[in-house]
Order: C-alpha cells, then structure tokens, then sequence
C-alpha cells in the first residue's frame, strides 16, 4: 500500500529527516516512491506500524492512503478518479490543502467531489471518509485520510504552560524531533545530562521512553520532577550531577543521549570554561552510551563538532534557526564499538 505524509515546510529537510529516521528505528520495510518539500510518498505493507511512528511526528501534518496522483488537468483527473473510487461505506468529505500559489483550486475541488460524494452522505464536520487533495504546482495528490498528526499537542506544552518555567527551553515540537531522531524506541533508555526544563525528556516520556534527566542545579531537578509528574510520566529518574560523575548514578548503558549544551551567559557552567565543560561530556557520552547507539547533542558553534569527533562519529548535521538571527546546530553522533 502507498501512503502519503503531507508535510509542514517549516524546514526544507527536518520533516523528511524525522519520519525515514523512524522507518529505520522501528525496522519498518518500505519504499519511498516520492519525496517533495510537500509530500513523502513511501510504499509498504506494515501499516501498524507506519501509523504508530506517524503518531510521534512533530512536522508532518497527515498520515494518509494515497489513491492517485494526477497531473493539473480536470480531464485526466476525473477519468483517475472514477477509475480508483472506494468501497468503503460511510458519509464523506472533500477536503484540501492547496501548495501552489499559481492554481485556482475550485475546478479541481469540484471534479473530485462530484465523482467521490455521489449517491453518498456529505459530512464535513466529522465524516467517516476523509478524501484528501493535496494541490502542487505540478501535480495533484488524491488520499484517504488516516490519520490527523496533533501539532497542537506542542503548542499547549510550550514551556510558558508547564508547572516550572525558565527562558531558556526549546519549542517541544523542536524537542520532540531530536527525541525521534535519535533512534530510541518505546521501552528504551534516554538521557539528558544537562536537563534543563525537562523538555526533551518530557517529549521522551510522552512517548513511553524511559528517560533519566540530570542536571548540576537542584532546582532544575526539582522543576524537572513537576512538570513530569504533570504530564503523568511514570518511567523516569532524575538526579543532581556534574557530567563527570554521571555515570556512577546510571546503572548501565545508555541507549540514547537528546540534550542542548550550556551556552551564553544565562546558563551555569560553575565557573568551568566552556571548551573544557564540552570535551568532559563528549568524553563521558561516549562511554556511557551503548555501541551504535545516538546522541544528538545541541550546539551554539559548529568548532565544538570537531571536540566531539574525537571521541564519537557524526552522523548528519542539523542547522535550525531558533529565533531571529540565532542558529543552532544538532548535530547527530553514533558511538562506535
């Protein structure tokens, strides 16, 4: 079966990253048959399991069965449409989302409607069948809905709405694609050694990640414990620590590693400079991780991706601007046996 991620060009290659990073997490065979700044189009026969990773996704929009692609020509979509119409049973809905800027989406709207809601009941508030058009510039995409992504799910998390507040947290929906792209899978262990807020563990908690969180400020973990207990994270362990002694509170290896370094004035270093703060935790990541496992690790300054090398292999790189004219790097890293 074909299925469609109708995607949210916040970025040009986060939205792609995150759903074939979770194909290859969770071992998921499948084809990718089309891949736009709109749509990725993947071919499969796991269902289940395409619908469980669809259901983690922090850019994507929907999960969709693509029924056929067309190109901009009323004729040609109509004869498609009536060649791929549904069996399925139940009240009905045309509904869209036009990408293009150049194309008049009412004829189009119309031919589908006219071939899709014939002899059937039109529902649009909540219908039992969801047709889906997805307008390009040079082509049409036609679908059943599958499932709807909650991005507002995110927007209500944002740090401002949690019980402990500080300044200087990721958006969740930032935190929840590092959480994705670090190859951790329900049931497995995540760490974040310079915790913060809590807002990458909580994304991996929500997710039914076990997660531990340490942190050299108390207050921290105490604010940590709130907003977990909060959002009614059951699997979690939080604790006071330097980085260096992390691993005498860990009682074996790690499977992933999601945290954002320490920089700018705002943050506590306890007077260390930074250059050395940074070497102590990519050393100490390294040895705490398992062999082949990630750490996707935030940066302020791309020099700091060479202090890691020595001790971890990049994997991928990812530029993403925060806000305003800062950028930040989240590089991906693997520990090799």
């Amino acid at each position: 079966m074909k299925y469609l991620f109708e995607l949210s060009k916040e970025h040009r290659k986060i939205p792609t990253t995150e759903i074939t990073t979770l194909l290859q997490t969770e071992q998921i065979e499948h084809e990718i048959i089309e891949s736009t700044s709109d749509v990725l189009i993947i071919n499969s026969n796991n269902g289940k399991k395409i619908l469980t990773i669809a259901e983690r996704l922090a850019y994507t929009y929907f999960l969709d069965e693509l029924l056929f692609t067309s190109t901009i020509d009323i004729k040609s979509l109509k004869k498609k449409a009536e060649e791929n119409k549904i069996k399925q049973l139940g009240t009905i809905a045309v509904k869209y989302r036009n990408r293009s800027e150049k194309i008049n989406s009412r004829e189009i709207i119309k031919a589908i409607a006219d071939v899709y809601t014939e002899k059937r009941e039109v529902e649009l508030d909540d219908p039992e069948i969801e047709i889906r058009l997805i307008i390009s510039d040079e082509r049409i995409y036609v679908t059943i809905k599958k499932l709807k992504i909650n991005r507002m799910q995110y927007e209500q998390r944002k740090v401002q709405n949690r019980p402990f507040f500080s300044p200087i947290s990721l958006h969740p929906k930032l935190a929840r694609y590092l959480v994705n792209i670090s190859g951790i899978r329900k049931g497995q262990t995540l760490l974040d050694p310079f915790v913060g807020t809590g807002g990458m563990i909580l994304e991996a908690g929500l997710i039914g990640v076990n997660v531990i969180g340490s942190d050299v400020e108390q207050k921290m973990i105490q604010g940590c414990k709130k907003t977990l207990d909060y959002y009614k994270v059951k699997h979690y362990d939080l604790f006071c620590s330097d980085i260096g002694e992390i691993d005498k509170k860990i009682p074996k290896k790690i499977d992933a590693v999601v945290t954002d370094m320490p920089y700018g004035k705002a943050t506590t270093t306890k007077g260390e400079d930074m250059d050395k703060l940074y070497d102590r935790t990519f050393k100490k990541i390294s040895e705490i991780l398992k062999n082949k496992s990630k750490a996707v690790i935030g940066l302020s300054n791309k020099k700091h991706i060479k202090q890691a090398e020595k001790y971890l292999k990049l994997n991928s790189l990812n530029e993403i601007r925060v806000h305003g004219s800062l950028t930040r790097y989240f590089p991906v890293f693997e520990k090799q046996p």
